[in-house]
């Protein structure tokens, strides 16, 4: 039966482009993301920053610099452990052997954040072992104190 789990950053200051959040299915497992909302939490300028979804194919090279929440279950105490791998706020970001495939891209106000809910029509898997980011394409103006999430659910 499928299970549905969150990462979570809180406040953290982001002052450089970076994976908000890059995640690993497991080799065992299909991944699939419900859900991403990224929002500023205490900034008065106003700019327009554009996010990404990339797909990170073939031979990847996992991010650096930032840090790797414990996934929550969304469901009961019982559920078990999430087998995917989450970091967040990466300042240097996941590499490929191959090209990175761009799944999706918003350019929004950061006073307003990003939020992506996803239609089951739309909504993005990723296969065993295979691995996504959500990635700030350009640097903020200056540094914002910024807080997300990631929903996504577990097959197999």
């Amino acid at each position: 039966m499928p299970r549905m789990y969150s990462a979570v950053f809180e406040g953290v200051t982001v002052s450089a482009t970076q994976d908000f959040f890059e995640i690993t299915a497991p080799s065992t497992g299909v991944v699939r993301l419900h859900e991403i909302h990224i929002t500023q939490d205490d900034n008065e300028t106003s700019q327009q920053l554009p996010v990404r979804i990339l797909r990170v194919p073939a031979t990847v090279t996992g991010g650096s610099g930032g840090s790797t929440p414990t996934p929550r279950k969304l469901g009961g105490t019982t559920d078990a452990a999430a087998g995917a791998v989450v970091k967040v706020n990466n300042t240097t970001p996941a590499t490929t052997s191959g090209t990175l495939e761009t799944l999706r891209r918003q350019g929004d106000n950061v006073l307003n954040g990003w939020h992506w809910v996803f239609t089951p029509e739309t909504r993005i898997d990723v296969p065993p072992s295979g691995v996504v980011v959500v990635r700030l394409v350009t640097a903020p103006s200056a540094g914002i104190p910024m807080s997300g999430e990631l929903l996504w659910e577990e097959i197999g």
